[in-house]
């Protein structure tokens, strides 16, 4: 058994960092999307289906999608918690779920020894097609969660999160906290958990990544196995675009804290929007590069304001946010904003060229590194397949960073960027000079 572990550790050291990525995709009978890359470097493989099933879709149930996520691979009607955490050791195989708003996956990593991988496959498929609600599970996990979400309603950074989501998105379903609220949470039934269940997870509305040393052939029956037990179903309808905030708005809530917690944030892109490479790159320049952005040069390292300044795009289904985020002591909130809002306003002005060299060098040096393992390949298959990208999104894409220009980044920024009408959040006791 430790052996097997060892093996699972390495896999980080999947693939040589020059490799390129054969993506191959098509359909089961059922009309489940597949993504494979054939990766025989170790004896191993990693299957991550991917449902339209996040919090998005909660309705009023907020934290229905999650809270199923959470619950499914506890048990099957033939294995309960205890067989199906053993099975799974036995053979050295990993599972797990995970949720967010725009989707709900479950992932599996097994050696590819038959004796193995055959059984972990026949036990995972039960886990996605055969997922089973116990009345005592449901009990301990809800008070798990509802204690999760008190103390998350003590921490100045979640306060400040759930702030940003719920005044952005106001009436959209990306509004809410994904866990959801207390009041919410308490009103789920095991009877919702099932229908959730029924509704979304199902083939038609399921992406499978597959990526390993299983060739085509192998590949294709693992998917057919995967979903030939789901209901074939349907995708549930396209969500609306969100309303933008018009004007500049600020959103403080007093917390007794010795920081300040602070968003200037707006809505964004979407994934796939032709801008997202000029948009990606800029940000990189402007405060997604860590020690060489613009924020942490002017925030932290003139006037030493703070530890930590970032920005980012997260793009989703729909408009995700452009966020700008630090926290400060409360006597400097004020003044580390304002640096904020003058880095914003210089850096839509332009840069020189030697510092987006500099950027595009990093950026496109550093590209391998981003796909050197089956799990980051597999996160990258789940995201092209769930999100409709091209199947040459990832080889083409270092190509278009050394191509977009300075003209290109500025235009983009400045089409999607209003400085006048951003929202900002702050959490704390900001104190006024």
């Amino acid at each position: 058994m430790k052996r097997l572990f060892i093996t699972l550790f390495l896999a980080v050291f999947a693939l040589p960092a020059s490799a390129k990525l054969d993506i191959q995709s098509w359909q089961t009978p059922n009309g489940t999307k597949v993504m494979y890359v054939y990766a025989p470097q170790l004896p191993m493989v990693d299957v991550e289906i991917t449902f339209d099933a996040g919090s998005a879709r909660d309705g009023k149930d907020w934290g229905l999608a999650s809270f199923t996520s959470t619950l499914i691979g506890t048990q099957t009607s033939k294995l309960d918690e205890n067989a199906l955490s053993e099975t799974f050791n036995s053979m050295g195989a990993q599972t797990g779920s995970s949720s967010d708003r725009d989707k709900a996956s479950i992932s599996l990593r097994s050696l590819t020894r038959p004796a193995l991988l055959n059984k972990a496959l026949a036990t995972f498929e039960t886990v996605v097609s055969d997922a089973q609600f116990d009345q005592g599970i449901f009990d301990r996990e809800l008070q798990r969660l509802l204690i999760g979400i008190k103390e998350k309603s003590v921490k100045p950074q979640t306060i400040a999160s759930d702030a940003l989501w719920r005044e952005l998105y106001g009436n959209h379903p990306y509004a809410h906290p994904t866990s959801g609220s207390e009041e919410t949470v308490k009103q789920l039934t095991v009877a919702k958990l099932e229908d959730f269940y029924k509704t979304y997870y199902v083939a038609s509305n399921a992406t499978i990544a597959i990526v390993g040393n299983v060739d085509r052939a192998k590949a294709e029956a693992i998917a057919v196995q995967l979903t030939t037990n789901l209901p074939k179903g349907q995708k549930p309808a396209g969500l609306l675009k969100p309303e933008k905030i018009k004007t500049a708005k600020a959103v403080n809530t007093e917390f007794d804290s010795s920081q300040t917690y602070y968003f200037l944030t707006q809505q964004g892109i979407e994934r796939g929007n032709a801008d997202y490479v000029p948009l990606f790159v800029g940000n990189h320049l402007f405060g997604g590069s860590g020690f060489g952005s613009m924020l942490m040069q002017e925030v932290r390292e003139k006037r030493g304001l703070v530890y930590s300044v970032y920005s980012y795009f997260a793009p989703m289904k729909v408009t995700g946010p452009f966020i700008i985020g630090l926290s400060t002591k409360n006597s400097s909130a004020y003044e580390a904003e304002k640096v904020v809002e003058q880095t914003l306003e210089d850096f839509l002005k332009g840069f020189s060229d030697e510092k987006l060299q500099a950027i595009k060098d990093n950026l496109t040096g550093g590209w391998p590194l981003r796909m050197d393992s089956n799990g980051k390949i597999l996160g990258y298959l789940s995201m092209i397949g769930f999100y409709d990208l091209p199947l040459n999104y990832l080889d083409s894409f270092p190509e278009k960073i050394e191509a977009v220009t300075k003209e290109e980044i500025l235009k983009a920024w400045r089409s999607h960027i209003k400085p006048d009408e951003m929202l900002t959040i702050m959490v704390g006791k900001p104190e006024k000079g």
